[in-house]
C-alpha cells in the first residue's frame, strides 16, 4: 500500500512527522554516544578486579549499576534507530531493508536478553546473596553461578555480533551512492562491518586486533561510527530513500 505522500519512505509517517522520527532517532544516536561516554568513565574509575569476587561486587557498585540500566535503556532505542533507517529505504528496496532490520532486531533481543540478567541477576541480586552469607561453601556456588552466565555470554557474543553485521552490510548497499548524504550512513556502516568483522574473526582464531587494545579504543571507535549516522538521520530527506 503506497503511502499518501510519494515523498515519504515507506513505513514512516509523510512530510514533517517523518522528519520528527529521523530527527528523533538523531537524538537518540547522540545520546547513545554520551552512555557509551558515561560507560567508559565508569570503567576508567574501579581499579581491574583481583579476585572474582572483587569484581562480583564492583558490578554491585551505584555507578555501575546506573550504567548498565542506562545501557539497557538504549538496547530500544537502537531497535527503534535501525528502524527509521532501514524504513528510510524500505520503499525502494523493500527486501534488503527487512533482512538488514531483521539483523538489528535480532541484535536487540540478544543484548536486552544478556543486559536484563547481567543488571538484574549478576549485579544486584547475586551481590546481595554473596553479602548476606560468610559460608565460604555459598559463597563459591554464587561465584559460580557468575563465571557460569560469563561462559555463556561469551558464547553467545557470536551470533550477537554477526547478526548485526549482516544488518550494516544491507544498510550499506541499502541506499544509492547519490545523493552525496548517503555516505555519511555508509561511513559509519563501514567502520560498523570492519569493528565486528575483527571481533568475528577473533572467535575463528584469527586475532588481528588484541582484546587489550580493542577495549581501549572501543569509545573513539563508537564515536566514528554513530556519528556520521546521526548526522544523517538529521539531514537526509523524505524523498531520499
Amino acid at each position: 500500500m503506497m503511502l499518501p505522500d510519494s515523498r515519504s519512505a515507506a513505513l514512516l509517517p509523510p512530510g514533517r512527522d517523518a522528519r520528527a522520527f529521523r530527527t528523533a532517532a538523531g537524538g537518540l544516536v547522540l545520546g547513545y554516544v554520551a552512555v557509551q561516554a558515561f560507560q567508559a568513565h565508569v570503567f576508567g574509575t574501579f581499579p581491574a578486579p583481583a579476585s572474582a569476587a572483587e569484581e562480583l561486587l564492583q558490578g554491585a557498585a551505584p555507578l555501575h549499576v546506573a550504567r548498565s540500566s542506562l545501557m539497557l535503556v538504549w538496547m530500544f532505542a537502537l531497535i527503534f534507530i535501525s528502524w527509521v533507517i532501514c524504513a528510510q529505504g524500505m520503499r525502494r528496496r523493500p527486501i534488503l531493508a527487512g533482512a538488514a532490520f531483521l539483523g538489528f532486531f535480532m541484535f536487540g533481543l540478544f543484548e536486552v536478553a544478556l543486559r536484563s540478567v547481567e543488571l538484574f541477576w549478576t549485579q544486584i541480586q547475586l551481590p546481595a546473596a554473596y553479602l548476606k552469607t560468610a559460608d565460604p561453601a555459598l559463597r563459591a556456588t554464587i561465584l559460580d553461578k557468575v563465571a557460569t552466565f560469563q561462559s555463556i555470554q561469551h558464547a553467545l557474543y557470536f551470533p550477537l555480533m554477526f547478526a548485526p553485521w549482516l544488518g550494516s552490510i544491507g544498510v550499506f548497499f541499502l541506499f544509492p551512492r547519490t545523493p552525496r548524504i548517503h555516505w555519511a550512513l555508509k561511513a559509519g556502516m563501514a567502520i560498523a562491518i570492519i569493528r565486528t568483522a575483527v571481533r568475528l574473526l577473533a572467535y575463528a582464531g584469527i586475532e588481528l586486533m588484541s582484546l587489550a587494545f580493542y577495549e581501549k579504543i572501543y569509545f573513539l571507535l563508537v564515536v566514528v561510527e554513530f556519528l556520521p549516522k546521526a548526522y544523517w538521520l538529521f539531514r537526509v530527506g523524505d524523498d531520499q530513500g
